[in-house]
């Protein structure tokens, strides 16, 4: 039953990371642009912030989706690929953190993403021992 639950929170959590994407890039839109648009003196500067936006938005989906393919196969068996979501949630809980702490409560978020990750990783990478 607790690989199960833990299955359920990592494949949550992996597709929460995933779609959390869209959000970012559609504040640069909502929220961004508007607020530095018209006091950003070279375009090129603003091109620059919108390319490193866009990037990290394409770097969280692309967490997400890796992190989709290391359930399926920690699903099958495969120990081997818990290094990957174990790392991303130790990047998620550090950047958490720091963000919390300098930026805003907001990013608890990644706090509480990345706890849960990293604990459902670790439950479902668990060898199972005879009684």
């Amino acid at each position: 039953m607790k690989q199960k639950i833990s299955s359920f929170i990592f494949l949550a959590t992996s597709i929460v990371i995933g779609l959390g994407a869209f959000g970012h890039a559609q504040q640069w839109w909502k929220v961004v642009y508007p607020a530095i648009g018209h006091r950003v003196s070279d375009p090129r500067m603003l091109n620059l912030l919108l390319a490193v936006w866009l990037f990290v938005s394409g770097g969280m989906l692309s967490f997400g989706l890796v992190l989709i393919w290391s359930w399926l196969r920690i699903g099958k068996g495969d120990r081997g690929v818990a290094v990957i979501p174990l790392g991303i949630a130790v990047f998620y809980f550090i950047f958490g953190v720091l963000s919390w702490v300098y930026v805003g409560r907001f990013f608890a978020l990644f706090v509480v993403l990345s706890s849960l990750l990293f604990t459902s990783t670790l439950v479902l990478n668990a060898r199972r021992t005879a009684l």
